[in-house]
């Protein structure tokens, strides 16, 4: 009788919980599209109460480094999304590298070869590259030509024997492969579209499909979700599992994210990776708000927590169409998202983001005055600069301000006996004063306020002036406001703005 191919872990006491894995490859950051995917994985086992694994795809030995392990594993986590079983917390049906596996994987193919399934492929690389070459040129899709299957037993071993290196391939059933998808009901791949496919390699590392089935058998994985782009990696799956005598999981294919134009969406259309989007300063709750809505309808409401997408989320209401990754409907949700944060720790994420020495009443004044309009903190410095750096007037703004030389010394003259930092609310009742005063004298708000805001900051517009006037200390603030008169009438200077 022949021995049970070592897949055996699957009889571990695993009860009928969902379970579902994520499995990332290390060889790069961590990809949105694999980050969103990662999240409907793991929203669809938390609202089902189940298990999520998580499996590093590590046999890419060439290209698979540890440090993109690391920083997947951080963003994952900065974004919320946790893991029950993974190679950092253990768990039943370790390890849960790949590369830690190859035992396992060489048994399993050792099983095909026993009952037929497989057999030893000797053909090197300029073959199959040469085989290739000579089908794309009669415009046919390249597969192998199953020259090895012909081999009997006899002549591979006599030839494994001798040394010769030999890749191990899956003997592909002629008949069409049922997927059975739960968004896109039973799909058809041929198996033309297949070919005899590498499942070890003459290394003796295993190939990625080979792994995967292996491994969710193993592991007791019931619902794969992953892009429409695996649907032909799934047929060769299920031909495996079915091989190895192992349960499939039930399949689920979500539609890809396309650039605006219907593309792969690029590092030309800006970020790609979490990584990216974290350095930018997004909030991880915005970026999983949007990705969550990307191919999955929810009505009317859009501004959802986690903990409401875990409640919300049904795996049928995923589409399987493709959708477009839309920044401005991302900095959208990502600015509801940070008019959401308390105040106070709105203040800490922007003032984290500001130069070293940045004075703490500068930040708050200027947190307080970016929350209505920012969409991320890596916009903070550009947000502070325009205000904190010393301001640089043009011939027109520095002909309004001498203009104003009445209204901007009276102006100084009482910040000059204000505190040497004003809060908010203190610089809002210096202004009102201010108005009323200029008011008294028939000048408008526009003749009041613009040149302040020039001498203050060289610009026309900016963030609300009480806020200005409060990122400003005493000193800064008489100093800018005497040098812009100083420019618009050097003569004048001995007088001083300053008092």
């Amino acid at each position: 009788m022949q021995e049970k191919p070592a897949t055996a872990e699957r009889t571990i006491k695993l009860d009928s919980t969902v379970r579902v894995r994520f499995a990332p490859s290390p060889t790069g950051g961590l990809h949105v599209g694999s980050a969103r995917t990662a999240l409907f994985n793991w929203l669809f086992a938390r609202h089902a109460g189940g298990v999520v694994v998580l499996r590093i795809d590590d046999t890419d030995v060439a290209r698979s480094e540890t440090r993109h392990e690391e920083s997947i594993l951080e963003d994952l986590r900065w974004l919320g999304l946790d893991w029950d079983e993974g190679p950092d917390t253990g768990g039943p049906v370790g390890p849960y590298r790949q590369s830690e596996r190859l035992e396992r994987y060489r048994a399993a193919a050792a099983a095909l070869l026993a009952t037929g399934h497989a057999y030893h492929c000797f053909c090197t690389e300029e073959r199959l590259e040469a085989l290739r070459a000579e089908q794309r040129a009669a415009g046919v899709t390249p597969r192998y030509d199953r020259r090895c299957a012909a081999l009997s037993s006899e002549e591979a071993g006599r030839r494994l024997a001798g040394g010769e290196p030999a890749a191990v391939r899956f003997a592909v059933p002629a008949a069409e492969v049922a997927v059975d998808d739960a968004l896109r009901g039973v799909v058809t791949v041929g198996a033309s579209a297949l070919g005899d496919f590498i499942i070890l390699r003459s290394d003796g590392v295993a190939g990625y499909n080979f792994a995967t089935a292996v491994d969710d058998a193993a592991m007791g994985i019931t619902h794969v979700i992953r892009g429409d782009d695996h649907l032909t990696n799934t047929a060769r799956q299920l031909l495996l599992l079915r091989a190895l005598d192992a349960l499939p999981p039930r399949y689920a294919h979500h539609g890809m994210i396309l650039d605006p134009e219907g593309g792969k969406l690029s590092k030309r259309h800006g970020a790609t990776s979490v990584g990216e989007f974290r350095e930018l300063g997004y909030l991880p709750q915005a970026l999983v708000n949007y990705l969550a809505l990307l191919s999955w309808s929810h009505g009317e409401e859009e501004i959802l927590e986690p903990e409401h997408l875990v409640t919300e989320f049904e795996l049928e209401r995923l589409s399987p169409s493709a959708a477009a990754f839309d920044r401005g409907k991302l900095d959208w949700l990502a600015h509801e998202h940070v008019m959401r944060l308390d105040p106070e720790e709105h203040a800490r994420r922007f003032a984290a983001r500001l130069p070293a020495g940045t004075p703490p009443q500068a930040a708050a004044a200027l947190a307080a005055a970016a929350q209505p309009s920012l969409s991320a903190y890596g916009e903070a410095p550009a947000f502070a600069a325009a205000v904190l750096e010393p301001p640089q007037l043009d011939e027109a703004a520095v002909a309004l301000v001498g203009g104003a030389r009445e209204q901007l010394e009276h102006l100084a003259e009482a910040r000059a006996v204000a505190a040497e930092w004003l809060e908010p609310a203190a610089a809002r009742a210096l202004l009102a004063a201010y108005r009323e005063w200029g008011a008294a004298r028939g000048l408008s708000a526009k003749r009041l306020l613009m040149p302040l805001r020039l001498a203050l900051t060289g610009r026309e517009h900016g963030p609300e002036l009480h806020y200005v006037l409060a990122a400003l200390d005493r000193a800064t603030a008489l100093d800018r406001v005497r040098e812009a008169l100083d420019r618009a009438d050097p003569s004048s200077s001995a007088k001083g703005a300053r008092p």
